[in-house]
């Protein structure tokens, strides 16, 4: 049998079936479609860790016999802590936060770097606060600019808090020296979002101090020109350029061979999931640019593969 048995409606999750849609506003409404409400809370986070259906979606499929002996379609039950943890996210329940960035920790994938941000954002102003706690402690800092992601989403979900939002960004760009050079980075680009021309002291101090990696939001001449604050032409071609580690020029040629190559027709498995790039050049390649990336590919389309693991960096 399952780990876990969920009840009505909770338990609709578990045959919801495929995720499609990435972006939250597309999202099927959860909440009012099957009636959750706060005292369903702790069996969606008990259903957004459990391990077996984590097994399901990573595809171990050993045990889908249990599955189906409990009268669940496996290939529908994959995908209920994707559903579990949106429905979480209307929920607004903070309280689920460190339950999810257990699951960061624990699933490095395009879905969690995807989706959790926009679980923050729907929480709102209530999620500043945790997310905001967590970037103080041991995470390993890819997952923080996931964190980061998530504290922007806030103001991009309710716009009228977007001067909080701002402020606990820039509040953490302060603590730079104690940040990794990624975590500043994936907060400048956040402010640059915002238009935030009162962080502009702590950004050129952190830039300052080399404790930012260029590769999110650019060089510091290209920050000033993003605000609005100077010209192009007020800047040297060197001062426009990012400036790469010998590590990340490596990637970069790595990245540009690998983007040259003719598209392979697809990766599929027994469960046919296919990716046209491999994941982990899909943000550095967009980064590259100083543009944001677009949305990851390789969502939906029936079972996941065992999906490759991929650092954002």
């Amino acid at each position: 049998m399952p780990t876990y048995t969920y009840k009505p409606p909770v338990a609709e999750l578990l045959s919801y079936g495929e995720s499609e849609d990435n972006t939250s506003k597309d999202w099927p409404n959860y909440v009012q479609a099957l009636g959750l409400i706060a005292d369903h809370v702790p069996a969606l986070i008990q259903m957004v860790e459990d391990e077996q259906l984590w097994e399901l979606f990573m595809g171990n499929f050993d045990r889908e016999d249990e599955f189906t002996d409990a009268g669940l379609d496996p290939d529908a039950a994959l995908w209920a802590p994707i559903h579990a943890w949106r429905s979480l996210g209307q929920l607004q329940a903070v309280t689920a936060i460190p339950t999810l960035v257990r699951v960061l920790q624990r699933h490095d994938l395009d879905w969690c770097w995807e989706e959790l941000p926009q679980v923050f954002g729907l929480m709102g102003a209530g999620a500043l606060d945790p997310l905001e706690e967590l970037l103080s402690t041991k995470i390993d800092y890819n997952n923080k600019i996931t964190l980061i992601e998530g504290i922007g989403r806030v103001a991009k979900a309710f716009p009228d808090l977007r001067d909080r939002t701002v402020a606990a960004l820039t509040r953490q760009l302060s603590h730079f020296k104690n940040h990794h050079r990624s975590v500043n980075g994936a907060i400048i680009a956040q402010l640059l979002d915002f238009k935030a021309t009162e962080a502009v002291p702590e950004m050129e101090a952190a830039y300052g101090a080399k404790k930012v990696d260029e590769m999110f939001a650019g060089s510091w001449a290209r920050v000033q020109i993003d605000l609005g604050l100077k010209q192009e032409s007020d800047f040297t071609p060197e001062e426009l350029a990012i400036h790469y580690s010998p590590m990340q020029e490596q990637m970069m040629a790595n990245i540009r061979a690998s983007l040259d190559r003719p598209k392979p027709s697809g990766l599929h498995s027994r469960r046919g999931i296919s990716f046209e790039k491999p994941p982990e050049f899909k943000d550095i390649a967009a980064q590259a640019n100083t543009k944001k990336p677009n949305a990851k590919t390789g969502f939906g389309g029936g079972r996941p593969s065992a999906p490759k693991k991929s650092k954002k960096k």
